[in-house]
């Protein structure tokens, strides 16, 4: 085992310990590990593939240990939890990494910090009897669709449940089989620092293979994209790393030179950076948050991007009139939701949200847009959008809004590639996986009357 990978491995329960937790974010722990350097590349590949394959097939991975043991996993210590579906993965997954490499790793890592001997004598029991069983394993064999899609593709039965009903068996077998695969690496090229054609030129001489984007000029997709999002294109500000969903919502908002516009829930800057080098830094965006954590990672965001025109703010959506007195000319409410739409990038989502989140956060959604609206100006423009693919946020609050606010109606800009996102029926516009290649969003933008 003189080329085994052991760093890896243990650096991979290490990070989903803290995920299950913590509640923390795979991609954030993630990015900072292998920032600080120090890992080989084959290790750092194998730490990514490790992290990200337990969360996304971590239903699927307990089932099969399930299958062999007596215990129910989730009934063991958050950490031999994580060893296990290491190791499972391994097997079940990886065809490169022998058995007893897996079975043997899992082991010292069960024996090693915070473990001890009853531990490892159970991931030993475990993991090799699902070695010698894995030729036969798993058989889904389930009557339920919903149970056996659930496990095929390791995802809560509630959400399949929900997709079955709303979209058939084959719409919903596509959109389980894109949340499985990872999710390209997106680079917005930031016109305050530099053009496409410099980005392009950098990329091939990189040997980084990128396509352009169906969606949206000036976005690339990078697959493979985990080294890129290390380098020095992003780290001194040439290229912001956004989905080109999350993107179109400000291509929506469509800001122009010289305009007052309010980011109403800015988040870490994302979106008020792009209207910044949309609008050529002219202007006045006021990027509002209740969080100064999130305005910290905003404000050097800023410095690094080069958007001098970006104002951060502390404030509260709801009263957001106050942060901007005489109206805004455009007002972005990317509000806070389940993030059900982009469980390709943050996999862990899948087993955090529970579906009463859908209406806790609809009601925090229609507060939200409610308070904005006063914002903006007689003749201006509101967006509304989440990262979520369920009814209850998105057409509902649309359509919650359209009844108390009749003097706002949607619009959708000339320019704005409607053709290439999914038309609703009611009001608004979607973005899924599996149609358009980009995470799962709703937007819908109105004009205020009375200019």
């Amino acid at each position: 085992m003189a080329d085994r990978p052991a760093g890896a491995r243990a650096l991979a329960v290490d990070l989903l310990t803290r995920v299950e937790r913590d509640r923390a974010y795979a991609s954030v722990l993630l990015d900072a590990t292998l920032a600080r350097g120090g890992l080989p590349g084959k290790e750092a590949a194998l730490l990514t593939e490790l992290t990200y394959g337990v969360l996304r097939w971590r239903g699927t991975l307990d089932w099969l240990v399930e299958t062999v043991g007596r215990r129910r996993v989730a009934d063991l210590p958050v950490r031999l939890r994580q060893i296990l579906r290491v190791g499972a993965y391994q097997l079940r997954f990886l065809d490169r990494v022998p058995a007893y490499a897996a079975v043997s790793e899992a082991v010292a890592l069960a024996k090693g910090p915070g473990g001890h001997e009853g531990w490892a004598s159970l991931a030993n029991a475990l993991l090799r009897r699902l070695a010698d069983r894995r030729a036969a394993l798993p058989v889904l064999d389930m009557q339920d669709p919903v149970e056996r899609l659930a496990l095929q593709f390791s995802h809560p039965a509630w959400l399949v449940r929900r997709w079955l009903a709303r979209f058939g068996q084959a719409e919903a077998t596509a959109l389980l089989e894109a949340n499985q695969a990872p999710a390209p690496t997106v680079l917005l090229v930031n016109r305050l620092r530099t053009d496409a054609q410099a980005v392009a030129r950098y990329l091939a001489a990189s040997g980084v293979s990128a396509v352009p984007s169906p969606l949206l000029p000036e976005a690339l997709r990078v697959r493979e994209g985990g080294r890129v999002r290390h380098d020095p294109l992003v780290a001194e500000g040439h290229v912001q790393v956004m989905d080109d969903g999350a993107a179109l919502a400000v291509a929506l908002l469509d800001p122009q030179p010289e305009e007052t516009v309010l980011d109403a829930c800015a988040g870490g800057g994302n979106k008020a950076i792009r209207m910044a080098a949309l609008m050529g830094n002219t202007g006045r965006i006021v990027a509002l948050d209740v969080g100064e954590r999130a305005l910290r990672r905003l404000r050097e965001a800023c410095g690094r991007l080069g958007a001098t025109s970006v104002e951060s703010t502390a404030g509260d959506a709801r009263e957001a009139a106050r942060h901007v007195p005489g109206g805004a000319d455009r007002v972005l409410v990317d509000a806070p939701c389940t993030g059900l739409g982009t469980l390709r990038r943050h996999p862990e989502i899948r087993w955090r949200v529970p579906e009463a989140d859908l209406t806790r956060l609809a009601a925090l959604q229609r507060e939200l847009v409610r308070g904005a609206a006063q914002a903006v100006r007689p003749g201006g423009c509101l967006v509304y959008a989440v990262c979520s693919t369920e009814p209850e946020e998105g057409e509902a609050v649309a359509e919650a809004f359209g009844r108390a606010f009749p003097g706002f109606r949607e619009e959708v800009p000339a320019g704005f590639p409607a053709t290439s996102v999914t038309r609703l029926p009611g009001a608004g516009l979607r973005t899924f996986p599996h149609r358009q290649g980009c995470d799962g969003f709703y937007f819908i933008r109105w004009r205020r009357g009375g200019a």
